[in-house]
Order: C-alpha cells, then sequence, then structure tokens
C-alpha cells in the first residue's frame, strides 16, 4: 500500500475541465510508480463558492498593491463548482477507482468559522491545510517574488510559523502541507531550529500529520520539510503522509522511493493515508 495523499486535477496557471478522464489518467501515473490510492486535492480558490465565501479577505492586508494583486489571483483561478468536483471525485470512487475525495485549504488569517462552513457540508476523506499568504503576500508564488527583497527574512518565517500553528489548531485539517514552504525561493533564517517548535506546536494539539512532499525536489532541490524538521516531528510523535503535490498526472508519485528513504532517514516506519477523515497507517 501506497497512497499519494496531494495531487491536483488543473495544472498551474490553467483552468482545463475537472473530468473523469482527468482522474483516471493520475490514477493511471501514480500506478506506473507503485501508488495503489490518489487522493484528489484540488485547491481551494478554485472554486467559486471559496471566492464569494471568502472573498475581500486579501483587503485586511495594508499595503494595497498585495492585496490588489492577491485579489486578482485568487479572481483568475476561480475554474467550477466545488459540489461538481465533489460529485466527480465521488462518482469516480463509487465506480471503483482508487481514489480519495481531499481538498488543500488555504488557511485565511481571521477566517477560521467560513473555512468550517465550507468544509461541512461534504464527507472528506482528506482536508490539507497550506499556508501561501502572510498578509496578502503570496511569498512562494512568482510573481510576488520581488517582496522578498522588502521583507525580514526571519520575521517572514516567525509570521509563518504562527500561521501554521493557527491552521493546526484549529483543527479543521488532517495534515500540514509542505510545511517548511517559506524555502521556495532559498530564504532561510540564519537558526531555524526555534522555528521548529513553533511550526510543530499546533499540530501536536490533535496529531496533525505533517506531510513529506516530493514537489520541493523541482522547486528547490529539497524535499519539503527539512531533515531537522522532521526529525523533530518524529520526537514530537507527529505522524506523516507522502505526497507529490502533482498538477500533472505524470507526477503523481514523483520520488517517492527518496520520500520513503527521507522519513525512515527521520526515524519513520510507517505512514498514513486518510479515509472519512479517519487515518490508516501503513508500512513504508
Amino acid at each position: 500500500m501506497t497512497v499519494d495523499c496531494h495531487t491536483h486535477l488543473q495544472p498551474h496557471g490553467e483552468k482545463p475541465p475537472m473530468t473523469r478522464a482527468r482522474i483516471d489518467e493520475s490514477v493511471r501515473g501514480g500506478a506506473a510508480r507503485g501508488v495503489t490510492e490518489v487522493c484528489i486535492t484540488e485547491h481551494l480558490f478554485r472554486f467559486e463558492e471559496a471566492y464569494e465565501m471568502l472573498h475581500g479577505w486579501w483587503d485586511d492586508d495594508p499595503d494595497p498593491t498585495l492585496a490588489s494583486m492577491a485579489g486578482e489571483y485568487w479572481r483568475d483561478h476561480v475554474s467550477g463548482s466545488i459540489a461538481d468536483y465533489v460529485r466527480l471525485v465521488e462518482e469516480a470512487k463509487s465506480a471503483g477507482a482508487p481514489v480519495l475525495l481531499g481538498l488543500e485549504m488555504d488557511w485565511i488569517h481571521g477566517r477560521e468559522e467560513t473555512l468550517r462552513k465550507f468544509l461541512a457540508p461534504y464527507d472528506w476523506d482528506i482536508v490539507l491545510g497550506s499556508v501561501h499568504y502572510v498578509g496578502a503576500w503570496g511569498f512562494d508564488e512568482p510573481g510576488f517574488i520581488d517582496e522578498w527583497a522588502r521583507r525580514d527574512v526571519a520575521g517572514v518565517w516567525s509570521d509563518y510559523a504562527a500561521l501554521v500553528r493557527e491552521l493546526a489548531e484549529s483543527g479543521l485539517v488532517d495534515a500540514l502541507s509542505h510545511p517548511d514552504l517559506p524555502k521556495v525561493f532559498g530564504h532561510r533564517p540564519h537558526d531555524e531550529t526555534p522555528l521548529h517548535d513553533a511550526i510543530l506546536a499546533g499540530a501536536a494539539v490533535h496529531g496533525t500529520a505533517v506531510e513529506l512532499n516530493s514537489n520541493g525536489l523541482r522547486r528547490c532541490d529539497e524535499i519539503y520539510p527539512a531533515m531537522p524538521l522532521l526529525e523533530r516531528a518524529h520526537g514530537l510523535g507527529l505522524p506523516i503522509t507522502l505526497a507529490s503535490d502533482a498538477h500533472t498526472p505524470d507526477r503523481v508519485g514523483a520520488n517517492f522511493d527518496e520520500l520513503i528513504a527521507w522519513a525512515r532517514r527521520a526515524g519513520y516506519a510507517e505512514a498514513r493515508a486518510y479515509v472519512g477523515r479517519k487515518a490508516v497507517p501503513y508500512a513504508l
């Protein structure tokens, strides 16, 4: 058993239809790499209902330029209805496809109850939690990269850690995606160690899983998370999931051999999948 707990149906910056054919392509792509089950976890911001419910959150940022950029990004990426997406994945499951219904939920500071209401109507297998924004700044987006030159790197990491803690403490998610994402463009504080406990503190409250994400190898030449953070997660007794963060079928299950070796090096002997929000452990 090997489960890819983080995949998408749409490539970055594109909006092709979400279809059963695309799901089947993802399943085949994963099977070619030994993946036995695929979690479809499309981005929250892809759905018109999320845009309607969360519209304007970016205006909380005092920087009008960043607020405008974030609003434009969200508006441009809306591509369908959450109800249609859920129906599509559930129909594939019912037909016997080895897929699970999930969502990658952006954490938006101050919008916890809105996010809770968004999630409530659907029978998710897994909900991933991600922090992509500090204020309205999408710090991992190439289009926002110039803002790094105006920021204190240690301060960004500290703000990020506080947001991850909020996210995990909310109890809304099963796993923390790419938990050291601010390293994506090479920006790291001089001493990351104090941040590890800050990033993981909320996860310890609910036993939230830490995601091992092979997309870091493509984006910044290192798995998410770095080994010291993963070792700290193991020391705290936190579970892990395996993830490709694939946005195309050919990336499903990518570099899972390296993920498994990374996990074992940190002391892990098992990973988790989630079915109906319940953990299903399996041996690495």
